[in-house]
């Protein structure tokens, strides 16, 4: 990869990285009075052109979405190389193919879910699956969805097509930072498949699952191995365990653990996770310019809009201020 090509780009994403909400916003966001209370303090952000549209307090959801698919579509019109920007939205994509097979096999429209991103139209892919069109460069999607379909047709388990494509969605992370040759890529999905297999194996451990289905759904790819992972399945697994501790996720799993065999609960999992790969791409402010800086800021925007979503539907539902921040992930600035 050329990092001479960034150069622009890089400048550019500096400037907006200034725009992006900082903890004092978000202090001010979490005691606002109600919802629209939030979404007042908001209109002095870059969220403003798209809430001045919102006929309903209670629709702030469409004014989330318009602006991480401006993000998106923006960096993908200028950015060097666009699998920079498909490293965070192929989970999009990947969605989308869920929602198309659910609607397959339920026969119900859940069009209403899709997130539509100007990498993959996603009317161009539904034309393809019910055959109203042909389009080549739609090939890897199309063969990833029959793929699903057909083991779903084999077994009738619905589960199944979530396993198919949650390993089809890591396989193309590891290629594409293959590819890239970047090592903040590269750890990054290394770091987020040893996340993922850890969580999985704390949900199938709780749901008392077999050992061939834990061995089924595991991503390979990740620091820590599959069989590493196997061998911990019949094992508690708490903060200290060997499982992980040499690890670089460490710490943060280990305090995820802590609570949930406290509690049950792996929302404290999921933020530390977060907090994570954002304390990773804090790494980056020391960069100069190349594909990284693209990268990171385009992670914690996405983290900034998870975190409003989270402070507006608590607001929505009255929630206490202690009980939303608590939960907040950190954020870049």
């Amino acid at each position: 990869m050329d990092r001479n090509a960034f150069v622009q780009l890089s400048t550019t994403t500096r400037v907006l990285e200034k725009k992006l909400l900082n903890r004092q916003t978000f202090d001010r966001l979490v005691e606002a009075e109600d919802l629209e209370d939030a979404l007042k303090i908001l209109s002095d952000s870059t969220y403003q052109q798209f809430i001045s549209k919102l006929e309903n307090p209670k629709d702030y959801e469409q004014a989330l979405k318009e602006e991480e698919q401006s993000t998106y579509e923006e960096y993908y019109k200028v950015c060097p190389d666009k699998r920079v920007v498909d490293l965070l939205t192929l989970k999009y994509f990947y969605h989308n193919l869920k929602v198309l097979a659910k609607e397959k096999i339920l026969n119900e429209d859940f069009r209403h879910i899709l997130i539509d991103m100007e990498s993959f139209n996603m009317d161009e892919i539904i034309d393809e699956i019910e055959g109203k069109k042909k389009y080549p460069e739609k090939n890897e999607c199309i063969d990833a969805f029959k793929r699903a379909m057909e083991v779903y047709e084999e077994t009738e388990n619905p589960q199944n097509i979530d396993t198919v494509l949650d390993k089809m969605y890591f396989e193309k992370l590891k290629s594409l930072a293959e590819e890239m040759e970047v090592d903040l890529f590269k750890r990054y999905v290394k770091d987020l498949i040893d996340f993922t297999n850890i969580d999985i194996l704390l949900r199938c451990q709780r749901q008392e699952r077999t050992f061939s289905f834990l061995s089924e759904v595991l991503i390979e790819g990740g620091n820590i191995s599959q069989s590493d992972i196997e061998q911990f399945y019949s094992r508690k697994i708490d903060e200290q365990s060997p499982l992980f501790k040499s690890n670089n996720i460490f710490k943060a799993v280990s305090k995820g653990i802590e609570e949930y065999n406290q509690t049950g609960s792996l929302s404290m999992y999921e933020k530390e996770k977060d907090n994570y790969f954002m304390d990773l791409i804090k790494e980056v402010r020391g960069v100069v310019y190349g594909p990284e800086v693209v990268f990171a800021y385009l992670f914690a925007k996405d983290m900034e809009i998870k975190n409003l979503r989270f402070i507006l539907i608590s607001k929505e539902n009255k929630l206490n201020p202690s009980f939303i921040r608590e939960r907040l992930r950190d954020s870049y600035v």
